[in-house]
């Protein structure tokens, strides 16, 4: 979650006090925003802007898609987080490049480039089925934090992908809201309230969101390849949970890395590495 002004916090502890309601309703409503697009860094702007750019229109918005390597290559997906962009895994993209595999990449609604401001999983979710769907699926899909949690979801419902790497995972929907609800100050008493409100509100017509987007409770097959990358020092999302994703997909491998966060991870040399070779590991399998 992102960090939040101390006046920001306040004002919603004051509200909790002497309107709970209105609180809740202010929570939900803030949720919904992503706020200003993040900047494409300067250290990953060449490879950004020599992308193949697409579009496509999704739930009204237009959705702006990049693609680099051989377009007849193994497709990689890669899957961008919450206040994050595509340009994000500009150091892994080349990586990939490099070993000979296709990269394909979005920005999501109400990031990057693309348009809109306000974007649930369900959006992230088309996306990932609109790119995936060519005859051959997708090699590999790759995802950091809210992507890593998008990508375990489509994956659980059938997205065709042979690998999956899932970098500094978001467990599921009642982390998100139980972690927004501590950003913005709102009392343990109606982390509950808002988490019903999330419900109801961004999931019209969804009977139980909480249970259908909760990768504890419905992992990846366990016939696709599953590598999990989490920092111990992360302070977004604890790597507690990597363990707990770890134990819930049987036959899949956990790395815990030390000094590099939630977002600088994706930079380090030797993850990007442990990355590449795990996608490979599935188009090349050890013979005995």
């Amino acid at each position: 979650m992102p960090r939040v002004h101390a006046a920001v916090r306040a004002g919603f502890r004051t509200l909790a006090t002497v309107a709970p309601p209105l609180a809740v309703e202010a929570a939900f409503a803030a949720f919904r925003r992503v706020g200003p697009p993040g900047r494409v860094r300067d250290q990953d702007r060449a490879v950004h802007e020599r992308a193949r750019r697409g579009t496509l229109h999704v739930r009204g918005h237009e959705v702006v898609t990049y693609a680099w390597g051989d377009p007849a290559a193994p497709p990689v997906l890669l899957v961008h987080g919450w206040k994050s962009r595509a340009s994000r895994f500009a150091a892994l993209t080349a990586d990939l490049e490099a070993a000979g595999l296709q990269v394909l990449a979005f920005d999501g609604v109400a990031h990057g480039s693309s348009a809109g401001r306000t974007t649930t999983i369900l959006d992230h979710l088309e996306i990932l089925n609109r790119i995936a769907d060519r005859p051959a699926g997708l090699a590999a899909v790759v995802g950091h934090s809210f992507g890593a949690f998008a990508a375990g979801v489509a994956l659980h419902e059938g997205l065709p992908a042979r690998n999956f790497t899932a970098v500094a995972a978001v467990p599921g929907f009642d982390h998100l809201t139980s972690s927004f609800a501590g950003a913005v100050g709102l009392p343990d008493r109606l982390r509950e309230p808002l988490a019903r409100r999330i419900s109801s509100g961004a999931f019209p017509g969804e009977p139980d969101p909480r249970t259908r987007f909760d990768l504890l409770l419905n992992p990846a097959p366990e016939a696709v390849p599953t590598l999990f990358v989490h920092d111990a020092g992360d302070r977004e999302v604890t790597h507690a949970h990597a363990h707990r994703l770890h134990a819930a997909h049987p036959g899949s491998r956990l790395v815990v890395t030390s000094g590099l966060g939630h977002n600088r991870v994706l930079d380090a040399p030797e993850v990007r590495a442990m990355i590449v070779e795990h996608v490979t590991s599935s188009l090349h399998p050890a013979t005995s």
